[in-house]
């Protein structure tokens, strides 16, 4: 990936943080991807607003650059173009890891858990305390899994999504093609809200 013009990653992140990007107070830096062999990712963030603002783009091989963030389908389309080279078990995993940060929404909290302990608790409604009582009483969260499959990986993470808890699964092809479902653990538990 060649360095983005300043203004080519301003017009892709649009004028909030795009205005940042021109004035200089954006940083832009690379994100390495496993099994891409190129930078092809960057994090365009701007800690000095109001509010500050991240986004991650990405660059075609043909030079464009579109936002990543909340959007799945360029992640796909960006993959296809510059192709991936999953060979392992950990590589899979590491792949994973960083698509679900690249593409999340700006708003909306993902992030992976392995303990109950280490979720952001709040107090919370009558029905949100009984929720967490429940939650606290079940079987501990699994572990993330990561292996080989005969076309390709699999991937299990366990997931903090909004206010639910949920188990991701993930079929990883070799060429970084991803299928994910996932299935609840427990939903409308008292973490906080980010909106």
């Amino acid at each position: 990936m060649t360095d983005i013009p300043v203004e080519v990653v301003a017009d892709a992140v649009g004028p909030g943080l795009g205005q940042g990007v021109r004035q200089g107070s954006a940083t832009i830096l690379p994100i390495a991807v496993p099994g891409v062999e190129r930078a092809v990712v960057r994090l365009v963030r701007d800690d000095r607003l109001d509010h500050p603002l991240q986004a991650y783009v990405g660059q075609w091989p043909d030079g464009q650059v579109r936002v990543l963030s909340d959007d799945q389908a360029a992640w796909a389309d960006l993959i296809a173009a510059v192709g991936a080279h999953i060979e392992s078990a950990a590589t899979a995993l590491g792949y994973v890891r960083q698509f679900l940060e690249i593409t999340r929404g700006p708003a909306v909290l993902v992030r992976e858990v392995g303990a109950a302990d280490e979720l952001p608790w709040r107090p919370g409604s009558a029905d949100e305390e009984r929720r967490r009582a429940d939650f606290l009483a079940g079987p501990p969260l699994p572990a993330p899994v990561a292996e080989r499959t005969g076309g390709g990986f699999h991937v299990e993470l366990t997931l903090l999504v909004g206010q639910r808890v949920q188990r991701n699964l993930f079929d990883v092809t070799p060429d970084g093609g991803i299928d994910a479902t996932f299935r609840v653990l427990a939903d409308d538990l008292p973490l906080p809200i980010v909106r």
